[in-house]
C-alpha cells in the first residue's frame, strides 16, 4: 500500500528469525544526498556479501527501503516505518493531505501510476516483484540494524568512524496558530520561551534533553484575502533576518544560526520600546519563513513593519545590529513604497520539540501547555488565542545493549575508534520496532558527514562509507550466524 521497498533472502532454516536492515531515500528540500541513501548503500552491500559467503541461511534477511522518512510534504515523519509498525492505519494515512489538499491515498496513487507505466525505461520485471500491504509486520522482526550519517559533526571533528547510538529521540511536532490582536507579538514569545524552555533543559554534565525549532513563522488571513499597505516615506519597512540551514535535531542550542529566532528577538525589543515610550509605535504587518522544512533550522524569516513616526526606523536598525554582534543572524532592512500583507491575520508556527531519552512526550506537552498559560496571562497577549494541533508524538526510545557491545566489539577487533552517542533525528528503526516489542532488538550507528545536514553541502568521503560498510558487513554476519547457534542449540527450533 505505501511505497516501502524490501528485499529478502529467504531462510533454509530458522525461518522464525528475521534479521531486518534499511534506511530512507527520500530527502528535504535543498536537503544534501547522503543523508538516507548511505544507509541503504550499506545494507545492501552487507546483504550482498553476505548471501555470497553463506552456503546454507540460518534465518530470513531482508533490506527495506523505507518510505517518507522525511516530514517534509505531509509534515509527519516516519510514515513507512510507522505503517509496519502498526502505529498509523491505512486509514490515518490515507487521510493526510498536503498543503495542496493532496490526500495522502491520492499522491501514492499517482506515484503508482507512474511506476508502472515506467517499468521497462527501468528495467523492472514483475515476475520478481510481489505486492503486498506490508512487506513486514513489527512483530516478526527479530532484529534490526540501521546505519546513517551522522547529522552533526561529533565524530568528524573528533576524527573517529563509528558513532553507536544507545538512544534515538523522539519529536512533539504541531502547529500553533495564533490569533486576536497581536498575534505576532504573542508568537514572537511563544519561539523566545520555548528556546527558554530548550536552553534550561541543559544540565553542565549532559546534552540538553529538548532541542526545541520553530521552522515556520507565517501570517495568514482569516478571510483567505490581501490587503495593499502603501507609504510615501520611510515608514514603511521590509526586514529579513538571514542564518543558517541545519538539522534541527542534531545541531545544539548554542550552535545554531536560527533565523526565526533572531527575527522574534528583533520583534520583542520593538514591542517592549513601545511599551516603554508612547509616543513610537509599530505596526507588524506580516511575517513568512520561506522554503521552511520540518526537520531544518531556518535560514530566513521576513517581516513587514510600519514604523510611527517614520523617524524612528533608526531605532530598528540599532536593535537589529545589536542582535548581530552575537554572529548568530545578519539583517537586510530596506524601505518599502507598497507591500501586500493578509488582511485580518492570525500567525501559524509549525514547532519542532526533539526529545531525548528519558524525555517523555506527554510531559513535554503538558509543560508547552503551561507556557502558554503564562504567556496569555501577560497583559499584551490577553486578547489572543492559542491553539496546538498536535501531529506526533512520542517517546525517546533506547537502542539494545547486546547490539551496542556487538558493534563497540567489532570496532576494537578492526581498531576503528567508536564513540557511543545519543541521535537526536528521529529514525525509521525507532518507529518500526518500537518499545512496544519486547522481543525484537536494535542498532544504529553513525559514521561521519561534514557540513551540517539537510542542506546542500553535506558530504560524506568515500573513506567514511567503506569504513561503515566495513563495520555493518561484519555485524550483518555476526547476527545471522547467532541465528545459527541458537538453532543448533536448540534443535526443536522450527524449520
Amino acid at each position: 500500500m505505501f511505497g516501502n521497498i524490501c528485499g529478502t533472502f529467504p531462510a533454509d532454516f530458522s525461518k522464525n528469525k528475521t534479521l531486518v536492515t534499511g534506511s530512507h531515500t527520500d530527502s528535504v528540500k535543498n536537503g544534501g544526498q547522503f543523508d538516507g541513501p548511505v544507509g541503504v548503500y550499506m545494507s545492501l552491500k552487507s546483504a550482498e556479501n553476505f548471501k555470497n559467503s553463506s552456503k546454507k541461511q540460518y534465518g530470513n534477511l531482508k533490506t527495506i527501503i523505507y518510505a517518507c522518512e522525511e516530514s517534509e510534504r505531509f509534515h509527519k515523519a516516519c510514515l513507512g516505518s510507522f505503517y509496519l509498525s502498526g502505529e498509523l492505519s491505512y486509514e490515518q494515512l490515507a487521510n493526510l493531505t498536503d498543503e495542496n489538499g493532496i490526500t495522502f491515498a491520492d499522491a501514492v496513487a499517482e506515484y503508482k501510476d507512474y511506476i508502472f507505466s515506467h517499468l521497462a525505461e527501468y528495467g523492472i520485471d514483475l515476475n520478481n516483484i510481489e505486492l503486498v500491504d506490508k512487506v513486514i509486520s513489527e512483530a516478526d522482526i527479530t532484529e534490526a540494524i540501521e546505519a546513517h550519517i551522522e547529522q552533526s559533526e561529533i565524530l568528524s571533528a573528533s576524527d573517529i568512524p563509528i558513532g553507536i547510538v544507545d538512544s534515538i529521540g523522539k519529536p512533539l511536532r504541531g502547529t500553533i496558530s495564533v490569533s486576536g490582536n497581536t498575534p505576532i507579538v504573542t508568537s514572537a514569545k511563544i519561539i523566545s520561551y520555548l528556546n527558554e524552555l530548550s536552553l534550561k533543559s541543559k544540565t553542565d554534565d549532559a546534552e540538553e534533553s529538548l532541542r526545541i525549532t520553530v521552522p515556520q513563522f507565517d501570517t495568514k488571513s482569516t478571510l483567505d484575502n490581501a490587503e495593499l499597505v502603501t507609504s510615501d516615506g520611510s515608514d514603511l519597512l521590509k526586514i529579513r533576518a538571514i542564518g543558517e540551514t541545519n538539522h534541527s535535531g542534531a545541531t545544539p542550542m548554542d550552535k545554531r544560526k536560527d533565523a526565526v529566532l533572531g527575527m522574534s528577538s528583533l520583534i520583542l525589543k520593538l514591542d517592549e520600546l513601545s511599551k516603554q515610550n508612547p509616543n513610537i509605535h509599530f505596526d507588524f504587518l506580516g511575517s513568512v519563513s520561506e522554503k521552511w522544512g520540518a526537520n531544518q533550522i531556518p535560514n530566513n524569516s521576513n517581516l513587514i513593519l510600519r514604523v510611527t513616526p517614520s523617524a524612528s526606523a533608526g531605532i530598528v536598525k540599532s536593535f537589529a545590529e545589536e542582535i548581530e554582534e552575537d554572529g548568530k543572524v545578519s539583517f537586510e532592512i530596506s524601505p518599502t513604497t507598497w507591500e501586500i500583507v493578509q488582511a485580518n491575520p492570525f500567525t501559524k508556527l509549525f514547532v519542532d520539540i526533539r526529545q531525548q531519552y528519558p524525555a517523555k512526550g506527554i510531559h513535554t506537552r503538558e509543560t508547552v501547555y503551561d507556557m502558554f498559560k503564562d504567556i496569555l496571562h501577560q497583559d499584551s497577549a490577553k486578547s489572543d488565542s492559542i491553539s496546538f494541533k498536535i501531529s506526533s508524538i512520542g517517546d525517546p526510545v533506547p537502542t539494545s545493549s547486546e547490539l551496542l557491545d556487538n558493534v563497540k566489539e567489532i570496532c576494537q577487533e578492526k581498531k576503528y575508534p567508536c564513540q557511543v552517542m545519543h541521535s537526536w533525528p528521529g529514525h525509521d528503526l525507532a518507529c518500526v520496532l518500537s518499545n512496544k516489542n519486547k522481543t525484537g532488538k536494535k542498532i544504529l550507528f553513525f559514521i561521519p558527514s561534514e557540513g551540517g545536514s539537510h542542506n546542500p553541502k553535506e558530504i560524506t568521503s568515500k573513506e567514511a562509507i567503506l569504513i561503515g560498510t566495513d563495520v555493518y558487513t561484519t555485524l550483518v554476519s555476526q547476527r545471522m550466524n547467532k541465528f545459527k547457534e541458537e538453532y543448533e542449540k536448540n534443535s526443536d527450533l522450527s524449520l
